[in-house]
């Protein structure tokens, strides 16, 4: 039996460093959510949730993504930092859902290549063992993003606390992976003015 995956997109912080809502700010013919979204939804999940919560209306307005695989999700305690949003989006998976895949709003860089390369070792790796595990891309020997939990008891994730999104199940796991990946995008976030002119300039050249 096919195992199912879903994709857990966290978008609900306040952008602070930047100074308005980067979310939506336009990159090439897209946003920058917009971009981490149809990423996502070229792999095979079983549902794909963006969770948002600063601007949310805002966000759910400008932002019309046409799948039946995607919803938005509201974390009305945004404030209370990233876990709260990866909690909440872990909350609202339709069903019993214990293989997730982690991804942050702001990669808009994120190649689909990648993305399906940790999903086919994540799902191959469910097919060898029942127990839980961690899947994280590798670049240069540096971790990023979107992070595969595997064979996941949904509950540890109502542990977490602050803005500190996964951490702390992570350290949970002993079996974790690296996967090196020849993508650098899952190391760019967009959280200053500054990294925004220069996403700009590399998106010139990408969409």
């Amino acid at each position: 039996m096919k195992p199912s995956i879903c994709a857990i997109i966290l978008a609900a912080g306040t952008s602070s460093r930047m100074g308005k809502p980067k979310q939506m700010l336009p990159l090439g013919n897209d946003s920058i959510l917009e971009h981490v979204i149809n990423c996502s939804l070229h792999e095979n999940f079983s549902e794909v949730i963006a969770v948002i919560g600063h601007e949310a209306n805002t966000i759910k307005e400008n932002i019309l993504i046409d799948s039946e695989r995607f919803r938005w999700v509201v974390n009305e305690s945004y404030l209370l930092g990233q876990s709260s949003s990866l909690k909440v989006g872990v909350e609202n998976l339709k069903k019993h859902h214990s293989n997730i895949m982690v991804f942050l709003g702001d990669l808009p860089f994120l190649s689909t290549k990648t993305i399906h390369a940790i999903y086919q070792h994540g799902a191959k790796r469910l097919e060898e063992t029942d127990a839980p595990f961690i899947i994280r891309p590798m670049y240069n020997g540096d971790v990023g993003h979107p992070v595969f939990f595997g064979n996941i008891d949904r509950h540890l994730f109502s542990q977490l606390q602050g803005d500190t999104g996964g951490k702390a199940i992570i350290h949970q796991i002993s079996d974790r992976i690296f996967l090196k990946v020849e993508d650098d995008g899952i190391l760019f976030d967009v959280d200053t003015l500054a990294d925004y002119e220069k996403a700009k300039k590399i998106a010139k050249h990408l969409f």
